[in-house]
């Protein structure tokens, strides 16, 4: 199955895998030691698990690839990834071409913009070119070179990972390295610090819907952000429909509105109620009759998200403030937090998984759990419970209890008893 010859010095051995005639070096000159080396490859020859490496076009996995993200992720998100996929390989396939994703759209001459990272882009014929020492090379020079965080190192390996996995899944990628078969794997993750959330407080969420009460929709949209904690997107996606003040319900859900599909970013619809607050400042919003839209540019379309927060900036920036939409949503789930709502149910309201919330906002519910860390008799505060259980079996038994400046509970007995 396998044959052994030398080569100087050296041991090396020849066998096919899958067709392939594979020649690879032993890396030994001890006869002993290439004969046991040899066994161990007949053997795993014989049982399958010795396969030679795929020779994949990098292009071709690069268009199918981002191909397959415009078909099941959201537009952000595969928006995202094609960046960074851009960065990494540089433009060499149409899909990775600057503008939307994939040149999706061909009726607009995407603005050509400088490609900053030209001179580092990884240049590979095939995808088994790609090995884990290069991709930890490139990411540590981005580090050090261009200042990149943490976090967006940890997106670049994981839409790599993504990349690895679809190609073995549909293309049958093999890894020349059998120690990863994802190459990815042997990229270590760097370590995030804990995120800084900026929110309002109370006197100044007054301060900034005050600012913006000369722009009835701006105001009201911005209600919506604090009071209700939707996405950017989310409230500019909402339509008259979606808005039931006689319900106080607001939903966020997918929908196709003149052919362009919109879904939340987690992929899942939700119901957020309104509050007084925001009931109050939404009957006095009345949306501009015509378009569907429930908060409609000024030209009567949908916003693009970029223009509204240019706009809001600006807004702001006349009245010496610097919130964005996120110090917004972050504000409703930070109050939320302080008032003691649980993560589970602030999640569910945000459209967030409970890690994510435990991430941001969990570092605020310990103010409000000062008793549940008393755990003797001396410390614990009084039961109030198990006071007013004493008052009222003092009272079954026709003794008052002593007078302590506690509100006291009467029995009223049925008549029929």
């Amino acid at each position: 199955m396998a044959s052994l010859y030398k080569r100087g010095e050296w041991f090396w051995i020849a066998y096919y895998a899958n067709g392939q005639h594979v020649q690879k070096s032993l890396g030994t000159t001890n006869e002993r030691v290439a004969k046991e080396k040899k066994k161990r490859i007949e053997y795993e020859l014989s049982i399958g698990e010795l396969q030679a490496a795929s020779r994949l076009p990098i292009r071709m996995v690069l268009q199918r690839f981002c191909e397959h993200l415009q078909a099941t992720r959201t537009f952000k998100s595969c928006k995202n990834d094609v960046s960074r996929l851009r960065v990494f390989f540089g433009p060499i396939c149409e899909a990775l071409e600057p503008g939307l994703p994939g040149g999706w759209s061909k009726t607009k001459t995407p603005k050509r913009l400088t490609d900053q990272y030209a001179h580092a882009h990884v240049k590979v014929a095939i995808l088994e070119d790609v090995s884990p020492t290069m991709i930890n090379q490139f990411i540590s020079a981005r580090i050090r070179d261009d200042g990149w965080s943490p976090k967006t190192a940890n997106s670049m390996r994981q839409v790599l990972h993504r990349l690895f996995v679809y190609a073995t899944k549909h293309l049958g990628f093999r890894a020349r390295d059998r120690r990863y078969p994802n190459p990815a794997d042997g990229v270590e993750r760097q370590h995030e610090a804990a995120p800084e959330i900026r929110f309002l407080s109370l006197e100044q969420v007054e301060q900034q819907l005050e600012a913006l009460t000369p722009n009835p929709l701006m105001h009201a949209m911005v209600a919506i952000y604090i009071y209700a904690g939707l996405r950017r997107e989310e409230t500019i996606w909402l339509t008259r429909e979606d808005v039931n003040l006689e319900t106080r319900l607001i939903h966020v859900r997918a929908k196709t509105i003149e052919g362009d599909f919109w879904q939340p970013k987690t992929k899942r619809n939700r119901v957020v109620p309104i509050s007084s607050a925001l009931l109050e400042i939404l009957r006095t919003y009345e949306p501009p009759a015509g378009p569907i839209w429930f908060f409609p540019s000024p030209t009567g379309t949908r916003w693009h998200p970029d223009n509204f927060s240019q706009d809001l900036r600006a807004a702001n920036a006349a009245c010496g403030l610097s919130w964005s939409c996120l110090d917004f949503r972050h504000t409703f789930g930070s109050h939320l937090a302080q008032r003691g709502e649980s993560l589970y149910k602030i999640a569910t309201l945000m459209g967030n998984s409970p890690e994510i919330c435990r991430r941001h906002y969990a570092a605020l519910v310990p103010e409000a759990m000062h008793d549940s860390v008393e755990f003797t008799d001396r410390d614990r505060p009084p039961d109030q419970t198990a006071r007013l259980l004493q008052e009222v079996l003092a009272q079954l038994h026709g003794n008052e209890s002593a007078d302590n400046g506690q509100p006291k509970l009467r029995i009223v007995r049925d008549e029929a008893g």
